[in-house]
């Protein structure tokens, strides 16, 4: 899923072609846009785009008029950018926006919506959106990060869980949560009310460090390790997958970590339960981390266990025969 840094970077590439400019073209295929532009067909065309913004994972195309329109690209969606607008269409494709600059197509995202007014009141996600990870102006909101994070319902889940949770800061995903835990040392699974002040110091820190640096290199979160990385073959997976040292543990399970040289493990977490009227359904995330730098004592789950201890054999095995 794209997180922060990326969506960040979507807004940018649209805002290189729409803002100023009028609108020559709107289209959409999602259903409530759909209808929408149906109904409304001559309102959009021809009226000057003002700004395009990233709140976190949200994107926010603000028009005249005080129209909007607000994308969210969740795991698979895109925003493509093309001289002109494309004769052929795509399957895949969601809505289009085209200016005398170019087009901007969006691909395979579940949300596109248009309105009026202001999205923010309109919009219930983007109403209970934390502090930016990644702000346009000043700092990041530490302070109201720490506030959210406390609040009674945050403070008995784990840190894990709540890093993913957008009310309380926007834009970390999966690898951005896996990163800062492991460069701040800290148990996926301690709950939030056990953090110490050097934790949470450490949080505040490196929450917007590591969205900063991800930015600006395209996803990277190794910081200055990545070359060391690169060059050590036992730190890459065979091969040769200079991927793997794209990140610290986040997709590098049983590979050695850099620091410690244990390996890195992944487990399934626990991030939200949604009360159903009969039952809860439980959602989960695969966390990935070092054990022994983030002093986690969750144990694997037999299956993982008997997968592990199945690998360890077979590596003895081949040791042995080739001792032999």
């Amino acid at each position: 899923m794209p997180e922060g840094p990326e969506v960040r970077k979507h807004a940018i590439a649209l805002a290189a072609i729409l803002e100023k400019q009028k609108l020559l073209e709107v289209r959409s295929r999602m259903k409530d846009a759909k209808a929408w532009l149906l109904e409304n067909p001559d309102e959009l065309v021809g009226r000057r785009v003002l700004r395009v913004h990233a709140h976190g994972k949200h994107l926010l195309v603000r028009l005249e008029g005080d129209y909007f329109f607000h994308s969210h690209l969740m795991m698979w969606g895109r925003w493509q950018i093309f001289d002109s607008s494309p004769e052929e269409s795509d399957r895949r494709e969601r809505a289009r926006l085209t200016t005398k600059n170019g087009c901007a197509i969006l691909f395979s995202a579940p949300i596109f919506q248009i309105g009026q007014g202001d999205p923010y009141a309109l919009i219930e996600n983007l109403s209970t959106l934390g502090p930016d990870i990644l702000p346009y102006k000043g700092k990041f909101d530490f302070q109201e990060f720490l506030r959210r994070l406390h609040l009674p319902e945050n403070r008995a889940r784990a840190i894990g869980a709540a890093l993913l949770d957008q009310q309380i800061c926007a834009g970390i995903g999966n690898y951005l949560r896996a990163e800062i835990l492991f460069l701040c040392r800290i148990d996926p699974y301690k709950q939030v009310i056990e953090l110490t002040e050097k934790e949470l110091k450490c949080l505040c820190r490196t929450i917007p460090a590591q969205a900063k640096f991800a930015f600006e290199t395209g996803g990277t979160t190794t910081l200055s390790d990545r070359e060391r990385m690169e060059n050590d073959a036992g730190l890459l997976y065979k091969g040769g997958g200079l991927w793997s040292a794209k990140h610290y543990v986040f997709r590098r399970t049983n590979l050695p970590c850099v620091v410690c040289g244990d390996k890195v493990r992944q487990l399934r977490q626990v991030t939200r339960i949604i009360q159903g009227e009969e039952s809860e359904e439980e959602k989960t995330r695969i966390l990935y981390f070092c054990p022994t730098c983030q002093n986690v004592k969750q144990e694997p789950k037999p299956r993982a266990r008997k997968i592990a201890a199945l690998k360890i054999q077979q590596e003895a095995q081949i040791e042995e025969e080739l001792s032999s």
